[in-house]
């Protein structure tokens, strides 16, 4: 859920989007962007990922005012399961394009990991912060990294979800 939350921050990013807008904005994004390097072909995960982002709330007071918001509006997987169109409202793009509330978000949706999900956020966030646009760990340096070198059920990628 997390990368896809970076993914469509950085296609607001790219398509010069200000953090405030009047209307909402609609954004095409290849699903293989918000699944990730090697999520599932079939979209399942993103289809789980994209319902839940709906359902991730913003709230906050402006000017003594009370608002209240939602971060995703709405979402279409199109063109045979390769593209992904989002609605995104007013408040939700102010929330991925200012960096103290994309930062919020992006804690929300971390600590709904568990485990070694948890874990495995912190060494790509760690990456993230780091600047670099992709890096590859090998199965040995990244059973290392999470502590399981010694299990055996973790010697398969496939493991690693």
């Amino acid at each position: 859920m997390v990368s896809a939350i970076w993914e469509l921050a950085s296609a607001l990013d790219a398509a010069r989007i200000p953090s405030e807008v009047d209307n909402s904005v609609w954004l095409e994004v290849p699903s293989r962007l918000l699944r990730g390097e090697d999520g599932r072909s079939d979209n399942v995960w993103l289809r789980e990922c994209l319902t839940r982002l709906t359902g991730v709330q913003l709230s906050g007071e402006w000017r003594g005012d009370p608002w209240g918001a939602v971060l995703l509006a709405e979402w279409k997987i199109t063109q045979g399961g390769s593209m992904v169109r989002a609605l995104i409202p007013p408040a939700g793009v102010h929330a991925l394009r200012s960096p103290q509330n994309f930062a919020k978000i992006e804690a929300r949706a971390a600590h709904s990991l568990t485990g070694h999900g948890r874990q495995l956020y912190v060494l790509l966030a760690d990456k993230k912060r780091l600047g670099r646009p992709f890096w590859t760990f090998t199965l040995d340096e990244l059973r290392s990294l999470m502590g399981v070198a010694d299990k055996k059920s973790y010697e398969r990628w496939n493991n690693f979800r």
